[in-house]
């Protein structure tokens, strides 16, 4: 996730130590886009999701979970997606194999809804 990757370095991350458990990077993906938001969840995963708001409820379309104990290895771990029919949760401690694909083509979608140099101001 070399999209998230970026814009963690402009936000001043470089491994997982600098990140706070819930405390979230979110980015707002205007009106053709999902917002964006990053948040290292428990000690070593970091949650990578696009969502929205449905009734009061937060939906993920979607979210990923990484194992970044190895930071420069994001190993997926969890997938959950409520903005498909019927809604999909994926769950592996080892790494879900089946993702690199949908990662490859996630990853193009974020650089360009979401511009490392654009969504993170210098000096922030």
């Amino acid at each position: 996730m070399e999209a998230v990757k970026e814009i963690l370095e402009r936000e001043g991350v470089t491994s997982s130590e600098d990140l706070e458990i819930n405390d979230p990077f979110t980015y707002d993906g205007g009106e053709l886009h999902y917002d964006l938001a990053i948040e290292k969840v428990y000690e070593d995963t970091l949650s990578v999701e696009q969502f929205y708001k449905k009734r009061m409820d937060r939906m993920s379309a979607p979210e990923v979970r990484f194992d970044i104990s190895d930071y420069d290895n994001w190993v997926p771990i969890e997938y959950t997606n409520h903005d498909t029919v019927p809604q999909i949760y994926d769950r592996d401690e080892s790494g879900l194999d089946d993702l690199d694909e949908f990662l490859e083509t996630w990853n193009k979608n974020l650089k360009s809804q979401f511009p490392a140099e654009e969504v993170v101001e210098e000096g922030q």
